[in-house]
């Protein structure tokens, strides 16, 4: 049974999207801060770029730069909908080490309002991107998508992913796996650049909303439960084991770090925590998105 998280960071602005920097920090979206946070393993948190918006998700690039998913400015909680000061266009961002921060995608597929949810590389260095759609209109949501960016920022391919796509990373078979939402499925793809094949249904969580998710190296799957304040561990499309994070905690995303912790965004009270679980973590998918395109 897995203990009790230690709190690496508190004060956090609705975080999201932990990634690895590979120095024993993690990044952080902090959507209610529109930025995208550094977190030392002494818990020191230091802003790396201002997005403006509704930072969702990030993805470390090959050079050391961070890209975002930004939705252009929601979030939601059990009090209502939040929309930023800064509203902007969803869409993919690169934030350089000196901070600068520039929009890398020109539109999405679909119809507006588009948002960004996560993302990730592949294997050959295309990134992936979850685009949600209108979800601030659960009655009349449309369909998402689940789109390939080129290294030069062009939209790849795309596949229309119905009921909130959200999370997504990469499995050990090499296929895309995404969170669709709604449904309280977990999907997998198989991908290369742009070309996606037919969507297989690997799993349904029993409880809550798979939110962000992550692979640790020996293919254990580590999915975040959101609304059910919870973390359901599998194997081979097993249910192990769920970890209860406690009520209002809404776990947003995850990751495993260098050190085999699984680190955890907790949306509502503002924290990354850190499960000390001793696992391997899976070898990362990296690439560069190198083309500045104007924000449409």
């Amino acid at each position: 049974m897995t203990g009790a998280p230690r709190v690496v960071a508190s004060g956090l602005r609705f975080p999201e999207g932990p990634t690895p920097l590979g120095d024993g920090a993690i990044a952080v979206v902090e959507m209610k801060g529109e930025a995208v946070s550094r977190v030392d393993p002494d818990g020191t948190v230091t802003r790396l770029g201002d997005c403006g918006g509704g930072p969702n998700g990030s993805a470390l690039g090959a050079d050391g730069e961070l890209y975002v998913a930004n939705n252009g400015g929601l979030s939601a909680e059990g009090t209502g909908y939040w929309h930023a000061p800064r509203q902007l266009a969803g869409c993919v961002q690169r934030v350089d080490p000196d901070g600068t921060v520039t929009p890398v995608t020109g539109e999405l597929p679909g119809p507006a309002p588009h948002r960004p949810n996560d993302l990730c590389f592949g294997p050959d260095g295309t990134l992936y991107v979850t685009d949600s759609a209108n979800w601030e209109d659960l009655r009349n949501i449309r369909p998402g998508h689940v789109v390939a960016i080129a290294a030069d920022g062009s939209v790849a391919g795309s596949a229309e992913v119905p009921a909130m796509p959200n999370g997504v990373a990469f499995g050990p078979d090499g296929r895309l796996y995404l969170a669709q939402s709604l449904t309280r499925k977990i999907l997998a793809f198989a991908v290369t650049g742009g070309e996606f094949g037919a969507p297989e249904q690997i799993l349904k969580l029993p409880a809550g909303m798979p939110d962000g998710f992550c692979f640790d190296g020996d293919g254990t799957l580590y999915v975040c439960g959101s609304i059910g304040n919870a973390i359901f561990v599998y194997s081979g499309g097993e249910l192990k084991e769920t970890i209860e994070t406690g009520d209002g905690t809404q776990p947003t995303n995850c990751c495993v770090g260098a050190d085999g912790r699984l680190y955890v965004t907790y949306g509502l009270t503002g924290q990354l925590v850190a499960f000390d679980l001793g696992v391997t973590p899976a070898a990362p998918h990296t690439g560069s998105v190198n083309a500045v395109l104007e924000d449409s």
